[in-house]
């Protein structure tokens, strides 16, 4: 029995890395092979390089783990990521995709050239018509550089997706389907993304407070570094209940604990604020469930504090309800961490089927790649008919071999019986060298004749719109230099009566014609017929002085333009190879 498929998936947080593998079996299950999640260490006081954090702590847990392949799917933190809700007029499906290009154009705060973009259609919120979308934006720069760090250690990226998009995803494929509206709130270092889910819509906004803001205020009332207040909050933090709630003996802890509740207050504001406006703007029910997750949802008490604030019941989302965890795994301590694996689960899920929310995110080197992989076909096609070309040309070229050696085989056998015939040989020689002559003579002539063909055709093809040849003459020159005008050309281009003895070659064409000048017939500038010139010096047939137009390009008129009909021009026209008037067998 063949193994199920194995999905590798790799969260970027803002200040954690969580990687998973999952088996997929046919009829969509999910099944939790291994897990890890590593902190970045990060100090957002700092200006540092992400890529040096992320690709040496991504390697450590791939090895940690045993996960070993040769693709992942990778989710980024929405806080990276510019995300937009848009009406969109009333248009046919065939315009939407512009009418959402355009909308991006106008609400992406960045040049949209210097973006990677997608977008996703959503149902008809509450009883209105209006279609929307949902928008979703992020530098080129910002993205190719995490890509490149996942990809530094050797595996390659298959899909791009936002944490908020397979955080939901994972609340669709976890929680039980309702009706009625759910908030998420999903709290990481940098942000806080609340996600409404409704029916089949939802709403998602990023709040810029969240565990990164408690270790700041922790840092500055306590006076420590960043990464002694992240010890600090993750060892002694408590949400502080308030109200007769006793402190706690730990002078540290317990202004640690106002502290967090002063930053939860001021997001718990926030979380009002959205409500109201997703109730009132976007004509969404109020919550009647509410969810915590992400890594610094793990505070104590947080949960009580959300629930006595909005008065909702509150729980923990728990990503892992419906994923069946491997015997290897130490199911304790995975389950302690699911708050680490919605993003790791709404990514795998993209490999089962749809989706309720789907964006795809392409940075400019998997763009690359995947046109790369689209050619290939095309050029192992080419490469196999090329390499089928040269059998097919070995082969005939063997085939010509030996029906050459028999042949001269034959011949042989057949001369050596004939000494006595040398006499009638030799004539039959003079006869063949008589015949070749003339067999050269036709040739040759065939070739003039060709060459006539393809300079008329080239001027035929070359000649402007509203430009007319009148008359064409050959230019005549002897083979020692010296030159004659000839008559006027006799009919297919050949020299008229009288042509031939005064010149051995044909040099040049001396070509006099009219263009059109007034306005009651199609306008052609003068300077057309210099490009007409320039276009001649292109052909392989002229040799035509660009620097020196003049030389070819001897009479153009322009006088009484306004009132004659036409103009008249004339052209001196030097062949590169001379064509003999005759040929002497």
């Amino acid at each position: 029995m063949a193994a199920a498929p194995k999905v590798i998936t790799v969260d970027l947080g803002t200040s954690t890395l969580k990687v998973a593998e999952f088996g997929v079996s046919k009829g969509g299950t999910l099944t939790l092979l291994r897990f890890g999640v590593a902190d970045l260490g990060l100090d957002p006081n700092k200006e540092e390089d992400r890529s040096k954090f992320i690709t040496p702590a991504l390697a450590k847990l791939f090895k940690d783990q045993g996960i070993k392949g040769k693709e992942v799917l990778l989710s980024i933190s929405g806080q990276s990521v510019f995300m937009r809700f848009v009406k969109l007029p009333p248009v046919d499906a065939a315009q939407v995709e512009q009418v959402v290009a355009f909308e991006a154009q106008q609400n992406v705060p960045f040049p949209i050239n210097e973006v990677t973009w997608d977008y996703q259609m959503m149902p008809n919120r509450g009883s209105g018509t209006e279609a929307e979308a949902v928008i979703v934006a992020i530098k080129k720069e910002v993205l190719e550089a995490e890509v490149a760090a996942v990809e530094e250690i050797g595996f390659k990226i298959k899909q791009v997706d936002i944490a908020p998009f397979a955080l939901l995803n994972a609340f669709r494929y976890s929680e039980p389907q309702t009706d009625e509206c759910s908030l998420i709130i999903d709290m990481g270092a940098r942000s806080t993304n609340l996600v409404f889910v409704e029916k089949s819509s939802f709403w998602i906004r990023n709040v810029p407070i969240a565990g990164n803001q408690i270790s700041q205020s922790i840092c500055n009332e306590m006076q420590e570094p960043f990464m002694a207040a992240e010890t600090l909050k993750k060892g002694k933090g408590f949400v502080s209940l308030g109200g007769v709630y006793a402190d706690p003996d730990d002078v540290d802890a317990a202004r640690i604990s106002k502290l967090i509740r002063s930053t939860m207050t001021r997001l718990h504001v926030d979380i009002n604020r959205s409500i109201a406006y997703y109730r009132t703007t976007l004509s969404g029910a109020a919550p009647k469930r509410v969810f915590l997750t992400g890594g610094s949802s793990q505070l104590p008490y947080l949960d009580l504090f959300i629930a006595d604030k909005l008065s909702l019941p509150v729980a923990y989302f728990n990503p892992l309800r419906n994923v069946t965890l491997a015997k290897t795994l130490n199911t304790a301590q995975v389950q302690q961490n699911h708050c680490y694996t919605a993003e790791l689960v709404g990514l795998a899920l993209r490999e089962t089927g749809s989706c309720p929310a789907e964006v795809t995110l392409d940075a400019p080197s998997l763009v690359a790649r995947a046109d790369k992989r689209r050619k290939q076909p095309y050029f192992y096609a080419a490469l196999v008919a090329w390499a089928f070309l040269m059998v097919c040309l070995s082969l005939n070229e063997y085939q010509q071999t030996v029906l050459a050696n028999q042949t001269a085989a034959q011949l042989k056998e057949k001369t050596s019986t004939l000494p006595a015939m040398a006499s009638t040989i030799s004539t039959l020689a003079k006869q063949e060298d008589s015949l070749q002559a003339t067999f050269d003579l036709a040739a040759r002539l065939g070739v003039q004749r060709d060459q006539w063909q393809k300079i008329l055709a080239a001027l035929n093809d070359k000649i402007p719109e509203g430009v007319w040849i009148t008359e064409l003459t050959p230019q005549l020159g002897s083979s020692q230099g010296s030159a004659g005008r000839a008559p006027r050309a006799g009919p297919g281009g050949m020299p008229g009566a009288g042509a031939q003895g005064s010149a051995d070659l044909i040099t040049g064409l001396s070509i006099t014609g009219l263009y059109h000048s007034n306005s009651r017939t199609e306008m052609v500038n003068p300077d057309q017929l210099r490009e007409f010139v320039f276009a001649l010096a292109e052909l392989p047939y002229f040799s035509i002085d660009k620097g020196n137009l003049a030389s070819t390009l001897t009479k153009y008129t322009t006088t009484g333009a306004d009132t004659s009909f036409a103009q008249s021009f004339t052209m001196q026209l030097k062949l590169k190879d001379p064509i003999p008037v005759s040929f002497k067998p």
